[in-house]
């Protein structure tokens, strides 16, 4: 009786030792999955860091001045639109930006809209720039119910007169530029937000003064 007593005691604690060894390599493997994710979480938090620092890095831009580059640009609904028609007649506010993929370049677009009154109260029209083809972006204008107009710089070829590319964080995109362009056609300001959200505020107060209808 005493050896079997004996026996199943060795047992009992042979057991025991294997679940201990189990809960350890459990709790061992669990630290190790917390430490690989955090490690995971820490790179991706760096990346995001650089690539919001590159965003932020205005880098070669060069402010535009004197006489603004003519052109002509299809609209996403399809109707061409030309600079120099409104030579005489308005101001225009252009905003080029990255276009597809940027969530905070169609909020500003939206924001701005919403400031039709004042744009109109300071005789201005109003154009988002994008390059990205019509077809790639109608969506976007719909899902943001851009009314003011969005036209496509496919070819890139006014973003590169204006400026436009070479720095931010895509070479080949504009950034988060503002051009107002008086009656005359003249450039009286060319102002990159390198943050990628400027002030709505901020924006028309500048229009309101650059157009001669500041209080």
């Amino acid at each position: 009786m005493a050896n079997r007593s004996t026996t199943g005691a060795r047992l009992r604690t042979g057991q025991a030792i294997r679940v201990q060894r189990r809960r350890r390599r459990g709790v061992a493997q669990s630290i190790m999955f917390v430490a690989i994710s955090a490690s995971f979480v820490v790179l991706a938090g760096i990346l995001v860091v650089l690539s919001r620092g590159a965003a932020h890095d205005v880098g070669n831009a060069t402010p535009l001045t004197g006489m603004a580059p003519d052109f002509t640009l299809p609209s996403v609904n399809g109707q061409p639109v030309t600079l120099s028609s409104y030579k005489g007649q308005s101001n225009v506010l252009l905003y080029f930006n990255e276009g597809y993929g940027c969530a905070p370049c169609w909020q500003q677009a939206h924001d701005i809209q919403t400031r039709r009154a004042d744009l109109a109260a300071a005789d201005t029209e109003f154009f988002n720039i994008m390059v990205d083809p019509p077809g790639l972006i109608r969506d976007e204008v719909s899902r943001w119910n851009l009314t003011m107009p969005v036209l496509s710089d496919s070819d890139r070829s006014v973003s590169r007169q204006y400026n436009m590319l070479g720095f931010g964080m895509h070479a080949n995109k504009p950034n988060h530029t503002f051009v107002f362009i008086d009656k005359a056609g003249e450039i009286l300001w060319w102002q990159d937000y390198p943050s990628m959200r400027a002030s709505t505020d901020e924006v028309m107060d500048t229009i309101q003064e650059l157009s001669g209808k500041g209080s």
